[in-house]
């Protein structure tokens, strides 16, 4: 199987991650972004946070919406691949032939009341996702587990992009909610398929605000909780000795609505 030149797979790579702001505008013609933890220009790759990895099924933080608009909600996602189209990215023989190669994960997004999670969901929308092999590793740039990011003339392990759903049947969104994200993640690809993360301190947060600084997670694994319930989704509950790390991140998503 051929390979393509490097350079043209970080100028394909670089032009498919200049979309997320079209992502975020997606939906009707009257949408408003009312919330967004979305830098721009998209970085190569953020901390991640991967289901498979700490035994989760679903990820995700406490955000509040600025603004006035709240119905039909198009909430964007930005996800981290560590996949790679053959190879593997610890084996140091990671290979995408073709920039765009991707495969297909269903991904849920359920927004939920704050202090009412044992009620369920007030929303959720499940989507088809198309999802990203990561770039091939350069040896040539970096060491043999990363890719380079031309842009920035930066070496990365995951590749950062954006995923949109739609959640037209939801009304009014409430100002305060917990949005979660959630796909299948046993078999495949998927299983090095990340949500991305970032921390306060990196002043990703552009438009609303972040209530709490814990994430929310149903995990079988302790180590994604401080004082929570594994098993359960709830608050990762705040510093500890914990042995997830990054106890203030937060996914990097955004939200607007009519």
């Amino acid at each position: 199987m051929g390979v393509k030149p490097r350079r043209a797979l970080s100028v394909a790579f670089a032009l498919l991650a200049v979309t997320v702001m079209a992502a975020i505008g997606a939906g009707t013609a009257g949408a408003e972004v009312v919330y967004n933890n979305v830098p721009s220009p998209l970085p190569g790759n953020f901390a991640s946070i991967g289901l498979a990895a700490t035994s989760s099924t679903e990820f995700g933080g406490e955000i509040e919406l600025a603004g006035k608009a709240r119905s039909k909600p198009t909430v964007t996602v930005v996800m981290s691949s560590w996949a790679c189209e053959s190879g593997g990215v610890y084996e140091g023989n990671c290979v995408t032939a073709k920039p765009n190669k991707g495969f297909k994960v269903p991904v849920t997004v359920r927004v939920y009341n704050v202090g009412e999670l044992e009620e369920g969901p007030i929303a959720e929308k499940t989507k088809n996702a198309k999802m990203f092999y990561r770039p091939s590793s350069n040896t040539e740039k970096c060491d043999s587990e990363r890719w380079y990011d031309a842009a920035t003339a930066t070496c990365y392990h995951g590749f950062a992009f954006p995923i949109t759903i739609k959640l037209g049947k939801l009304k009014k969104m409430p100002r305060r909610s917990v949005i979660t994200v959630s796909y299948p993640h046993s078999t495949g690809p998927a299983q090095s398929l990340n949500v991305a993360t970032s921390e306060p301190e990196e002043n990703t947060l552009s438009l609303g605000a972040q209530p709490v600084g814990e994430w929310f997670v149903n995990s079988t694994w302790t180590g994604m909780y401080c004082t929570g319930t594994p098993g359960s989704l709830g608050p990762e509950g705040g510093t500890c000795s914990s042995e997830a790390e990054g106890v203030d991140y937060q996914p990097v998503l955004a939200v607007s609505a009519e």
